[in-house]
């Protein structure tokens, strides 16, 4: 088991070191499967006029900015742990004229008050949270009664041989396309390794029940690499 300081320290480590090429490392490492699968949680999101929306560990801002082209325009909020991941944020954030304000913050201590977001996502961050059913019950409190929680994860396929092929892309390709690309072999490793630990769907979806969430579901993109998992705050 990972020490709980030692892994926000490593986050904080990586993501520090990688910004100057976050973007182009997840469009190469997914070849662009990273951009439908946020337009596929933006469109998934079930909204209504004046929606606010929180977006945690929202990095450089593209899951944030997609959730701003929602047919409802809704206020998006998108909430970074590491502060140096906002700039290319706010650089798109100005660009498009999107609805969102972007804040530093701690996703397991979030600074809003209890029922404020109609819905909340989170795309690929939840894995480098240490205590994920504390994470989420925070999630849960800060949405309204109804609101939902949307997780976009990477996780291990469940089928043997795209398991057994994406494997062996985790241990040797990933480590070191991301090293060559970013010169920092050991980060893509560890984020491999995450990827590897990360519970199957099933669960997660109870770790999801475990933070006081209700009617878990999950949806699989591309083969079962990356996953959407739903979840709502029960009505009040």
């Amino acid at each position: 088991m990972r020490d709980e300081a030692e892994q926000i320290r490593q986050v904080r480590r990586i993501f520090n070191r990688v910004v100057p090429v976050y973007d182009l490392l997840n469009r190469v490492l997914s070849l662009r499967e990273d951009v439908r699968w946020r337009r596929f949680v933006s469109r998934s999101l079930r909204l209504g006029p004046g929606a606010k929306v929180l977006d945690v560990a929202t990095g450089t801002g593209d899951l944030a900015l997609a959730v701003a082209t929602h047919a409802q325009s809704p206020l998006v909020v998108g909430l970074d742990l590491v502060p140096a991941m906002l700039g290319p944020a706010q650089k798109k954030q100005r660009t498009s004229g999107a609805r969102l304000a972007l804040l530093a913050g701690d996703g397991t201590k979030l600074p809003f008050a209890e029922a404020t977001f109609d819905a909340v996502t989170i795309a690929f961050g939840i894995r480098n949270i240490p205590r994920r059913v504390a994470a989420m019950a925070e999630m849960k409190r800060v949405l309204k009664p109804g609101g939902r929680l949307y997780v976009l994860e990477f996780t291990a396929p469940q089928g043997r041989l795209v398991r057994a092929l994406y494997l062996r892309y985790l241990a040797r390709l990933l480590p070191w396309l991301g090293g060559l690309i970013s010169g920092d072999q050991a980060s893509y490793r560890y984020l491999a390794e995450t990827i590897v630990e990360f519970p199957s769907p099933a669960e997660f979806r109870a770790e999801m029940c475990a933070a006081g969430l209700i009617a878990p579901r999950s949806h699989a993109l591309t083969r079962g690499i990356a996953w959407v998992h739903v979840s709502e705050r029960p009505p009040a």
